[in-house]
């Protein structure tokens, strides 16, 4: 199970604005979703159940950039997705903390293309 956070788009956008907010934004931006990703990431890990500590680890250590635009994280555990949507306490901790965090990213993209 892992989750995906692709700022679709984002690229074309960049050079498109490139004249007005330069290359730095696209930097910037890239960092802010590294950063984002690893805090839910985090955030998910904290959430998860815990019996061994085999999910809650899986989950910290498994952010990875795919390319440019796109950072995932998840878990590599056979267990992981069922714990994710069939556990008695019905926590979704992978979902709510990109549920959670879904709005600040969203912003901090933003403030840093108007600046």
């Amino acid at each position: 199970m892992s989750v995906r956070l692709d700022v679709r788009g984002i690229d074309d956008t960049i050079r498109r604005l490139a004249q007005h907010i330069g290359e730095e934004a696209w930097a910037d931006i890239a960092n802010t979703t590294e950063a984002y990703t690893r805090k839910m990431a985090n955030e998910s890990a904290q959430k998860a159940p815990l019996k061994d500590g085999g999910l809650k680890n899986s989950i910290a250590s498994s952010p990875q950039k795919v390319d440019a635009q796109t950072w995932e994280y998840g878990s590599d555990l056979p267990y992981a997705t069922r714990q994710e949507y069939e556990h008695s306490t019905h926590s979704a901790f992978i979902r709510n903390s990109v549920w959670d965090n879904e709005e600040d990213y969203r912003s901090a993209v933003e403030r840093r293309v108007r600046n």
